[in-house]
């Protein structure tokens, strides 16, 4: 046999092993695929369909989302205003110029509407500007949006908020529909008067009774593109928001409380505003210094800190949307109580007066009255003015706090509490402060007074 033929017959017998091993590996995975394929009946693949396609209306819980419909809806709301405002928009009081812009601007925001809208009133270009209640020159604050998944490319987002023609003012409150067609990216507007007439009685939870088309046609108008949101952007947007309702529109801050701190540090709207007003030129002054991010587990935790180290804790349910609380020392924290709880005594009791002088920079004096030893606070203090008047004579606005000096006898914890000026840090004032700890994370306190 000539060594050529050898060499041919070990390739074709080398050949027919790995065909036999390719069709046995084969069989190896089609039985393993049909023995963990599951079957589908019809309704089980439609009740598939229908969990994905949710048709009720819910919180916006996509940062991508929030974003993309905030910009369709500020696009709308800013072509509206030069509607109405074109003097200001183009610094020109000649008529030919306004009466050109005007065709111009009915023209992009009629390209912006609603079909069923436009068929129902009988909106044209021309008789557009009469159906629309005139509007300032404003900017958009959304409130709230809400979104229901009609179908495998519709969506119908209600949006809620407030027009502003300065961030001072209160502005007048606003609800829009907004459809989005998913394939073409494309979407269109239920104006405020029309929204009002048809659909006001929008609930959370349930169906939004809403004709939908097929599809949005595209035209050069209405076409919108994702918004990529980072952390840090999202943050930032979050404290700035934060601080212009704090400042501006504080009734939606209320609103938004977080319920047991609401419980139990403001017994009214009144208290809060008090507070708000005691405390206003710190919130003039909020500046982000650091933030951070903590996944609970039904929830988002924002933990914000401004240049004072003053410190917002916004819990999230969904985007923009939030319960906020305004110190670290009113109601505790989750992760305050797990650090509490592995401390030891003396930590428990630095812990504990660092709270005492977040609230007195807070100018809180009703919380920390209320951590007076009983005993103290009769023959000290008898009444809450009474202290108050004493911590605004002793302490600064802004008050940095060392320790030293700690001793310990039985339930008693003593420290030497030095007290430096946050804007003068050659001004200081020691004061000897006694806690005691109690059940859980609670305490009470005295010092010495002179």
């Amino acid at each position: 046999m000539s060594k050529i033929r050898k060499i041919i017959i070990a390739l074709c017998i080398i050949l027919l092993i790995i065909v036999i091993s390719l069709i046995g590996i084969w069989a190896i995975i089609k039985n393993n695929y049909e023995s963990g394929k599951q079957e589908i009946t019809e309704n089980e693949g439609i009740q598939a369909y229908e969990k994905e396609i949710n048709k009720n209306l819910e919180l916006v819980n996509n940062r991508t989302d929030f974003y993309t419909i905030e910009e369709c809806v500020r696009k709308y709301y800013s072509y509206y205003s030069i509607l109405y405002n074109i003097e200001t928009y183009y610094y020109t009081d000649e008529q030919e110029v306004i009466s050109q812009a005007e065709k111009d601007n009915s023209q992009i925001l009629y390209n912006m509407l609603n079909s069923q809208y436009i068929e129902e009133k009988g909106i044209t270009v021309n008789n557009l500007k009469s159906n629309l209640k005139e509007i300032k020159k404003v900017t958009v604050n959304i409130t709230n949006m809400y979104v229901s998944h009609k179908t495998d490319n519709i969506d119908i987002y209600v949006i809620e908020g407030k027009l502003k023609s300065s961030i001072q003012e209160y502005g007048e409150k606003f609800k829009i529909i907004l459809m989005v067609d998913l394939i073409n990216k494309t979407f269109s507007i239920m104006p405020q008067e029309y929204v009002v007439e048809k659909y006001n009685d929008t609930i959370v939870g349930e169906e939004l009774n809403v004709n939908v088309p097929t599809n949005i046609d595209e035209n050069i108008n209405n076409k919108y593109t994702y918004m990529s949101i980072t952390d840090e952007k999202y943050v930032i947007d979050m404290f700035n928001k934060l601080k212009n309702e704090l400042l501006y529109d504080r009734e939606i801050v209320y609103e938004h409380l977080n319920e047991e701190y609401k419980k139990e540090k403001f017994e009214t709207a009144d208290d809060f505003d008090n507070f708000i007003n005691t405390n206003l030129e710190e919130y003039k002054n909020m500046t982000l210094s650091k933030y951070q991010i903590i996944e609970q587990e039904n929830y988002i935790q924002y933990i914000l800190v401004d240049k004072n180290n003053n410190y917002y804790i916004l819990n999230e349910n969904s985007i923009m949307n939030y319960n906020v609380i305004l110190d670290t020392y009113t109601i505790d924290l989750p992760q305050f109580t797990e650090k509490y709880n592995k401390s030891n005594d003396a930590d428990k009791a630095g812990m504990n007066l660092q709270k005492i002088t977040d609230a007195i920079n807070d100018k809180d004096y009703k919380y920390v009255y209320n951590k007076l030893d009983e005993a103290f606070k009769q023959n000290n203090f008898k009444t809450q003015s009474d202290f108050e008047n004493y911590c605004k004579s002793v302490f600064y606005t802004n008050n940095d706090i060392e320790f030293s000096n700690y001793q310990n006898s039985g339930a008693l914890h003593m420290f030497d509490a030095k007290f430096t000026n946050k804007d003068n840090n050659t001004e200081s004032i020691t004061k000897t402060f006694v806690i005691k700890l109690l059940e859980g994370t609670d305490f009470v306190m005295s010092f010495n007074v002179n």
